[in-house]
């Protein structure tokens, strides 16, 4: 029996799968047979991957087929009203995943699944779905849809913006940010021998500032591990890479509170959700329910 009707969704946890961590994943898996020692090889060993991420899209094909065709109709994502967000992620990484898959294909389909259900979960926060029918017409007719005039969003406009300029260079942040950082901590994160260590750079490029995150909050960790851009951008906090690493944070509200920015700190990736805020913006326009 198709589930039409529920009352809220639910997520057990706050867990993300971003791209820098994706970026990393990507990274530590071409190392288990490259042996990188120096972060010009990791950059080279990693183009042909980056290559087929640029033309996979920020939702891939496979998923966009699967919420078109009705997953979100299989009762086992609800319980007690409620659609269930994690089991939703769950489901919808078996159904695009085979066991042929190589290693880098299940990394890019964590980062997909991961993003249409937090795209799911930010929309629902102003169009406080009740319905399967209303979130495949948001998604299916407003996002995956060619025949728009800018065409489909969900795949045209890729939202891992370090990606784009590809090679490495110029404002591609965090990708370029990334490896200004692994160039500095190279230290931190080889073995005895130079080689590159994927526990150790999951710890120093991800885990540290996670942790320093919990258990200091971000306007120690500025005290502790960041500089501001000077006089011009004095609310821009960059991290001391040659210690440290963590992405740009933005000072707001009296320089009391601070943002993590998707960018370089200030120009149009300078706060989060950027990405999700053009969508809404599609769907909002075309359809104005609840808004």
């Amino acid at each position: 029996m198709k589930q039409e009707q529920f009352t809220s969704l639910r997520s057990s946890t706050q867990e993300e799968y971003g791209q820098v961590q994706t970026l990393c994943d990507i990274i530590k898996a071409a190392n288990e047979e490259k042996h990188f020692k120096s972060t010009q090889e990791v950059f080279e060993g990693i183009s042909p991957i980056m290559a087929r991420y640029i033309k996979r899209g920020t939702i891939g094909e496979l998923t966009r087929q699967h919420i078109q065709a009705g997953l979100l109709n299989d009762e086992s994502l609800f319980c007690n009203g409620q659609l269930d967000c994690d089991a939703l992620r769950k489901k919808l990484l078996e159904s695009i995943t085979t066991d042929k898959d190589d290693k880098f294909e299940r990394i890019m389909a964590q980062r997909d699944v991961f993003k249409f259900v937090g795209l799911l979960m930010y929309f629902n926060c102003f169009r406080k779905y009740t319905s399967v029918e209303q979130i495949r017409e948001d998604f299916c007719q407003h996002l995956f849809n060619e025949e728009k005039p800018d065409g489909d969003l969900s795949k045209s406009w890729l939202n891992d913006k370090m990606f784009f300029c590809f090679p490495m260079g110029g404002h591609a942040y965090p990708y370029f940010s990334f490896f200004w950082a692994l160039e500095s901590l190279w230290k931190y994160v080889s073995d005895e021998n130079g080689v590159l260590d994927n526990e150790k750079l999951q710890k120093k490029m991800i885990d540290e500032y996670q942790t320093c995150k919990k258990e200091m909050g971000l306007e120690a960790i500025v005290e502790a591990h960041y500089s501001d851009d000077g006089p011009c951008h004095p609310e821009v906090f960059f991290p001391n890479t040659e210690e440290f690493y963590g992405p740009v944070l933005v000072a707001v509200e009296n320089e009391r509170k601070f943002i993590e920015s998707c960018g370089e700190g200030k120009g149009p990736n300078r706060y989060p959700f950027g990405y999700e805020q053009a969508l809404l913006q599609r769907i909002r326009t075309n359809n104005k329910r609840n808004d």
